[in-house]
């Protein structure tokens, strides 16, 4: 199909999608889809879980991965990866192994001496998420108890930025910040220069029907001035992506997400998109050549890459994987993604480069 495979018939994919402990969270962010799960109380061993360095599982997990795939970038998150213990030093462990580390966190535990010794490692980066620059912005991720948690993250976040970690923020869009993103952009800009990027998507899954805000021409100022605000802004494609949908409130991008990465998870389950967690495809800890013979063959494959989405979820569903799609499209050049930080080293744009060709000639056939 579209995998090439590299000289130790190793597939060639773009990232390796790793989340751990995806049930631990200390947040209660009321859109998050899986608000029934990532509640402290849920998990009955949640603080052996939290206390025991479980490194050397997830190190089991990831040579298995590694034997039959290569990637330049790792992307870790969970729940909050940074709650866990062993998480810094797991960082840097992979940190040898991956062109690029970049972490997905909520920001509550970036101290400073975690964020120092992330930034002496060179080439790790951080997404923070975060709906705005005002605690009003972000209204669904602070319940009134977590309230203080706001300041907390924006001194982090001004810390990890001095210490010239690239950051990207994603700031899920709701009825509370979609028509604040011009200003936040705005404020990013004035506070931190070239240090950040803003991506943006809309809320997914169920939780639209109470957080989403009504249709409307949200990004017409965020589009107006985005040549003043271009250097904390993804490319142009993909902010009018964003706006388109947040007017028709349907997707209508084809994914190839999962022609690019796998979804991997810390006990050894391989999902095939790393968006929408379906039964998983089966574990590598019992099929270790799992993702090597299924990759591109399971029919989760058919059904998610069709010439428009058509699952409910993905009608819905966008996000910063789409710079990659609009890459693979046409949309967007090699000298706009390389501005976005995980894809600007060198390894990194090659596999893009290798990926694209592959796909060239099936987008002409469909022409």
């Amino acid at each position: 199909m579209f995998a090439h495979r590299d000289g130790q018939n190793r597939l060639k994919l773009l990232m390796n999608d790793m989340v751990i402990e995806e049930q631990l969270c200390q947040m209660r962010c009321s859109y998050c889809l899986t608000e029934d799960f990532n509640l402290l109380m849920n998990v009955p061993d949640a603080r052996l879980r939290l206390t025991t360095d479980r490194r050397a599982d997830w190190h089991e997990i990831l040579d298995a991965y590694h034997r039959t795939v290569d990637s330049p970038i790792m992307r870790l998150s969970g729940g909050e990866f940074f709650w866990l213990k062993g998480s810094t030093e797991f960082v840097e462990e992979c940190s040898a192994k991956y062109e690029v580390v970049q972490v997905i966190t909520n920001g509550v535990f970036l101290t400073p001496p975690r964020l120092e010794a992330l930034a002496a490692l060179g080439n790790v980066q951080l997404c923070l998420s975060l709906d705005g620059h005002t605690l009003e912005m972000n209204g669904h991720r602070f319940p009134p108890k977590q309230h203080r948690l706001f300041d907390v993250i924006m001194g982090h976040l001004d810390h990890a930025v001095e210490l010239g970690i690239p950051i990207e923020i994603q700031s899920v869009l709701s009825d509370l910040n979609v028509t604040r993103q011009a200003d936040f952009a705005e404020f990013l800009l004035e506070r931190y220069g070239s240090g950040v990027m803003l991506y943006f998507f809309p809320v997914r899954g169920e939780t639209r029907t109470t957080h989403a805000p009504a249709l409307g021409d949200h990004f017409a100022e965020l589009l107006e001035r985005y040549d003043e605000l271009s250097a904390v802004l993804p490319p142009r494609a993909f902010v009018a992506h964003i706006a388109n949908q947040l007017s028709t409130g349907v997707r209508t991008l084809r994914c190839y997400a999962t022609a690019t990465m796998v979804q991997l998870f810390g006990q050894g389950d391989v999902s095939c998109c790393p968006y929408a967690w379906l039964k998983p495809m089966g574990n590598i800890k019992n099929e270790p050549e799992l993702i090597h013979e299924q990759f591109g063959k399971h029919q989760h494959y058919e059904m998610f890459m069709q010439p428009r989405p058509r699952f409910p979820y993905c009608k819905s569903c966008t996000g910063p994987i789409d710079v990659v799609n609009l890459y693979l499209f046409g949309g967007i050049t090699e000298e706009e993604i390389a501005r976005c930080a995980p894809y600007a080293g060198p390894r990194a744009l090659e596999r893009l480069r290798e990926l694209k060709s592959a796909f060239d000639p099936m987008f002409q056939a469909a022409e």
